[in-house]
């Protein structure tokens, strides 16, 4: 063999060596965030096998099942236990008009707690819908949402969740719409602060579905315990695709929505591949929540529909 080749095959050999170790830092790196076992494997198992497990968790979202709830067919306390039986999942985030105003009551926050805790889930976020808005035009308004809010953050801490998700979406002129979020988020966010429940802003319409405006609200308020909880299918106008990569930074949890499916399986509105490539490379690690709010199928087969499209997605990114 000529000194040419040999010195090609042997740069060659090291730029895959360098290759394999930087991938096996970066696994390194996400378990060591996560509090995961690091063991002293090969560069080649690292590199080769990577599971979703070592990096994220999938979770389910309560709304998933609203109409069973509004019907009466799910009861609030049985949702953490439908889910783990019938799905499979163990990371819970909840919605807060099944609590039907009881989330102040401490005796049935524990009561949902011990049911969690001793089943060996996890608690994530309550999703918070409620009437008076933090971003509201009207000063007394956002000083009652405040208040109310700070409950939802008392029954997030109960129950060990780390974050409330919720709505500024009031609209009006942009600028003093950003600046009424910035106040009301800021107020809210300095009460949670002491618990560690992050205040994270949800796309839902408004200017809140665009991503430079909640870019700029979390710019303004420069708060630690602010945040954004990016969804698949929440965008609106704006490119989601764009708008998840661009806010995934500020996430404690991303929102994976589903509304319908293909006969293989494939959600018809969002590409689950190119989202879950966008969150496989953003430094995003922590747990992906099923919401699914399809009308053709029933909740449990929606969920694991969306659930196994995750996982396949994810397989694609590592094989």
């Amino acid at each position: 063999m000529s000194n040419g080749k040999t010195t090609f095959i042997r740069r060659s050999r090291r730029a895959t060596i360098l290759g394999m170790h930087n991938f096996s830092r970066r696994i390194f790196v996400r378990k060591a965030a996560l509090g995961l076992p690091v063991l002293a494997l090969s560069t080649n198992v690292l590199a080769t096998n990577e599971k979703f497990s070592d990096r994220f968790q999938i979770g389910i979202q309560e709304y998933t099942f609203h109409r069973w709830l509004g019907s009466g067919k799910l009861k609030h306390l049985d949702y953490p236990a439908l889910a783990k039986e019938k799905l499979g999942i163990s990371h819970i985030e909840y919605w807060s008009k099944p609590f039907a105003n009881k989330h102040t009551d401490k005796k049935y926050v524990r009561e949902l707690a011990n049911r969690t805790a001793g089943e060996g889930m996890k608690n994530v976020l309550i999703l918070v819908d409620i009437s008076n808005e933090l971003d509201s035009k009207d000063a007394k308004q956002r000083s009652r949402s405040v208040e109310e809010h700070k409950a939802w953050v008392d029954c997030a801490s109960q129950l060990g969740c780390a974050a409330i998700r919720v709505n500024c979406r009031s609209g009006g002129n942009r600028e003093e719409n950003l600046l009424n979020a910035v106040e009301g988020m800021r107020s809210i966010c300095d009460y949670a602060q002491s618990s560690k429940v992050k205040v994270v802003i949800e796309p839902h319409g408004g200017y809140s579905s665009d991503p430079d405006w909640l870019l700029a609200v979390m710019k303004k308020l420069n708060h630690p315990s602010a945040g954004i909880l990016p969804d698949f299918n929440n965008f609106g106008r704006f490119d989601r695709y764009d708008g998840v990569r661009r806010t995934l930074p500020y996430a404690p949890a991303v929102c994976a929505k589903a509304l319908n499916f293909d006969n293989k399986g494939i959600e018809t509105h969002t590409d689950f591949f190119r989202m879950m490539k966008i969150i496989y490379k953003s430094e995003f690690s922590g747990v992906i929540s099923i919401e699914f709010e399809g009308h053709d199928l029933n909740p449990i087969a929606g969920s694991l529909k969306t659930k196994a499209l995750l996982q396949k997605a994810f397989d694609a990114m590592t094989e």
